[in-house]
């Protein structure tokens, strides 16, 4: 019984000392129209550490303590960890449609059009990797409802790509 109970103790100090560090990024993409729709979704609490220890800012998202800069600052963020290239050689401009808070998530809507017929795609994705070494990116990718792909990314592999 005391084997038990410490075999018991020892794994819910691991559980617990280990906090789940996740993000979830779902692409939808229009390959014949060149265009991309996408929404990504981060825990508000991860984004206030970024916030904290890249800017000096306590952001208190979703609050009315919060710092009036924190939304630009985190959309700067995204632009600088995410990034979407089509047919190897064009990079995506991702614009942001809005930003919501569900629960104790951020969801970032966000959209971007190719010059032409996405052909081939790769998505980096660095989210929240520069700060905590566990951190996960799950990043989902349909086309025309069609295909799928989808993997999970991390700081040693942080791109997927996809062709049509």
């Amino acid at each position: 019984m005391r084997l038990f109970f410490a075999v018991w103790f020892n794994f819910c100090g691991i559980i617990f000392a280990h906090p789940l560090y996740f993000s979830y990024t779902d692409m939808d993409v229009d390959a014949q129209k060149g265009s991309i729709v996408l929404s990504v979704r981060i825990f508000t609490e991860d984004l206030e550490t970024i916030l904290h220890n890249k800017y000096n800012v306590d952001g208190w998202i979703g609050t009315p303590k919060e710092h009036r800069d924190s939304r630009r600052l985190l959309m700067e963020y995204l632009n600088e960890r995410f990034s979407v290239t089509v047919n190897k050689d064009e990079k995506l401009e991702i614009f942001t449609d809005s930003m919501t808070i569900i629960d104790d998530m951020m969801w970032f809507y966000m959209k971007g059009t190719a010059n032409k017929t996405i052909r081939y795609l790769e998505i980096d994705n660095r989210l929240l990797t520069d700060f905590f070494s566990n951190q996960k990116n799950l990043t989902v990718i349909s086309a025309g409802g069609k295909e799928k792909k989808w993997d999970r990314l991390d700081r040693k592999k942080h791109k997927i790509e996809m062709s049509f």
